[in-house]
């Protein structure tokens, strides 16, 4: 530790020559001056712990020097010696900042004593500034961390109110720190936990044994509809953040430590996000467990629909289709593609991701589903100008479906007294100009759909926007503005578009556009009720046909549908006694129907053997339960096609004519 350096200011040599003797002994440096202007240089270029300073002096008196000195450094000390002392020219010194006087001539005693205290001082003050530096420092790190943290940190006093609120609060909660200061901090709750809040604070401001801290939730009101937009429009009841607190007692400070009040120190964090990821979590585990019962179910269902629709056709084969028994088992044929679509309704509901695009004639999805809405809106006359002859189209039948509803339901909803919704199909060929005047894709074959209503009808500013999320006419309540939103978007994905035409008072019409499929003049369509005369669809054939499904009743009917046609047929009640009968089989198979849901070795695994035990045998995948991605996997692979259960003998005679047609053109290319 360097010795205290001291600077003697005196205009006699021996006095600064004795003093400089005297407080060397002492362990002190000691540096001269024989002037006030002398002793200003060396401060001014030197540090000093303390300066002995003669009042009395030529060039530059003490006085004048002081002035010089506290300019420089304002906290030195200065100890002044003067041999013609008196009281008013000590308290003059004293008053301009000395902090002790020494009357010449003083003892060496004297003199050591008065420059240790004065040093002792020094130390003191350079300890309070360090400590002062150290506290503003640790002060700053404080409102650095609390200011920056991401939880909300308070504290209140013994009624409740704000005392302190950090950054986060505003940030959070869109209240200025200068609005909530005094503000009870149940205010800013939801009026259902104001009472509970209540209770809490006083338990801990009352000192009561056992309640000094608490942890609980609360909702605690958003003042801004969007917190991160410091303008945005004003709405105290914009919404409630979902808050986790954590508060104890705190000593406040006052005047009398006696009588010092309890109050609360908190900390919240909004949990807003993280609540709503643990509900959307139970959601998604609860769907996913209700999914695979409905899969199940629909699994099941399907199954039993198989034998009904199975047996139905082939009776119905063997009638004239004008005849009374033709009529009665269409009708059952219609029970079960009611059956049919429920189905499908629940493996929508259990493979949500599931786009199952098939090639159908929309005529058949507008009579089913204006049908289904027709039964609930007895108010609603419902018309149907449907093509006979209307293009077939390759799209998602559950998505097309859901874009219907939900123009029949914004058609129902814009005649709240009734009305007539008018159905309409064509076919209509695009070119250039319509093309880019329609806004699609490509010219060509398209099929239009259009759905009209007798409704009020909307101007072109509502018109402009009927498609933008969330957008809605109606009452809060009464829609959520995603209908027709998400109908556009489906349509787009099919590569498709919309028109729509109204105004006010001329009700509306809204048309989309849909590609057809290749081969569209031919009109034949892999789902039921799409051709009227199904008669005319069954094709007989030859070939020897492996039937693998673990179902004894889907054995037994696709069996005789299969024999009906003409070919002949190998049961397996398994994909292992699949495996074991193409192993062992010496007469070749020439198309294998497997089932997809099986115990034990499943569809995909049974196709796998499959591939290598017998490599020319075509596949035919059945399935009233599959998930798209494995058959999918399985088409990659050299699956032919796939065929949905329940089918009746005609929608089996066609893909079996479809497989069967590809592999023979297969094999003549394969030759050339």
């Amino acid at each position: 530790m360097k010795p205290e350096h001291i600077l003697v200011v005196d205009d006699e040599p021996k006095i600064v020559a004795n003093i400089t003797r005297c407080l060397s002994r002492e362990g002190f440096r000691v540096t001269g001056a024989a002037n006030g202007s002398e002793a200003v240089a060396l401060f001014r270029e030197q540090q000093f712990d303390l300066v002995l300073l003669d009042m009395s002096m030529p060039v530059m008196d003490g006085y004048e020097a002081m002035e010089h000195l506290f300019a420089m450094d304002p906290d030195v000390l200065i100890i002044i010696m003067t041999g013609f002392a008196s009281v008013e020219s000590a308290v003059k010194t004293l008053r301009q900042g000395a902090w002790d006087f020494l009357k010449k001539p003083f003892e060496y005693a004297e003199l050591v004593k008065t420059v240790q205290n004065g040093v002792t001082q020094r130390n003191l003050l350079d300890e309070k500034r360090a400590f002062a530096a150290r506290l503003e420092a640790s002060e700053q790190q404080y409102q650095y961390m609390v200011n920056n943290s991401p939880d909300l940190i308070f504290t209140l006093d013994t009624r409740g109110c704000f005392t302190f609120v950090n950054h986060q609060f505003e940030t959070v909660l869109g209240f200025p720190r200068n609005v909530l200061s005094g503000m009870p901090f149940v205010d800013l709750l939801h009026e259902d936990d104001r009472g509970r809040a209540k209770g809490l604070i006083l338990a801990v401001t009352s000192g009561k044994q056992g309640d000094r801290s608490f942890e609980t939730n609360f909702e605690i009101n958003v003042r801004f509809k969007k917190a991160s937009n410091r303008h945005a429009e004003f709405d105290p009841y914009a919404a409630f953040a979902f808050m986790e607190l954590k508060a104890s007692a705190i000593t406040l400070p006052g005047d009398d430590p006696d009588t010092a009040s309890q109050g609360v120190y908190g900390v919240a964090r909004d949990v807003s996000d993280r609540l709503m990821l643990e509900d959307q979590l139970r959601q998604a585990q609860k769907m996913e467990a209700l999914g695979t019962l409905a899969g199940g179910i629909a699994h099941d269902f399907n199954n039993i629909l198989m034998g009904i629709q199975g047996y139905a056709s082939l009776v119905k084969a063997g009638f004239d289709k004008d005849s009374k028994a033709y009529r009665r088992l269409s009708s059952i044929d219609e029970y079960v593609n009611n059956g049919a679509e429920m189905a499908r309704q629940l493996l929508g509901f259990a493979q949500k991701n599931c786009h199952e695009d098939c090639k159908l004639n929309m005529n058949y999805l507008l009579k089913m589903s204006a049908k289904m809405f027709g039964r609930t809106k007895k108010d609603i006359i419902i018309e149907q100008h449907l093509d006979k002859e209307l293009w077939p189209t390759v799209v998602d039948e559950g998505q097309l479906k859901r874009v219907l509803m939900n123009l029949y339901v914004n058609a129902w909803q814009a005649m709240p007294n009734g009305g007539k919704i008018t159905i309409c199909s064509d076919n209509l060929m695009v070119d250039a100009k319509e093309k880019h005047t329609l806004g699609l894709d490509n010219t060509g074959a398209y099929v239009r759909i259009s759905v009209a209503d007798t409704g009020a009808g909307m101007d072109k500013a509502t018109m402009a926007r009927i498609f933008d999320p969330f957008f809605t006419t109606k009452e809060r309540g009464q829609g959520t503005g995603l209908g027709l939103a998400t109908a556009y978007g489906i349509v787009k994905s099919h590569k498709g578009t919309f028109q729509v035409e109204s105004g006010p008072d001329k009700g509306s019409v809204f048309m989309f556009y849909l590609p057809a499929a290749e081969g569209y003049g031919e009109n034949t369509c892999a789902y039921p009720g799409d051709t009227p005369d199904e008669v005319a669809r069954i094709v007989a054939g030859r070939g020897r046909i492996l039937l693998v499904d673990d179902e004894r009743g889907v054995i037994e009917v696709c069996s005789e549908m299969i024999e009906a046609l003409g070919y002949e047929v190998l049961v397996a009640e398994s994909g292992l006694e699949a495996v074991t009968l193409l192993e062992t089989e010496t007469a070749p198979v020439d198309l294998v129907i497997l089932d997809m849901v099986m115990p034990g070795m499943n569809g995909f695994e049974t196709y796998e053997k499959i591939r290598k035990i017998s490599p020319d045998s075509r596949v035919l995948v059945c399935s009233g339960y599959s998930k798209e991605e494995e058959v999918l996997q399985m088409i990659e692979r050299g699956c032919d096609d796939y065929l949905y259960k329940p089918f009746d003998v005609a929608m089996l005679s066609e893909k079996l004519q479809a497989v069967f047609r590809r592999s023979v053109i297969h094999k003549q290319v394969s030759k050339t």
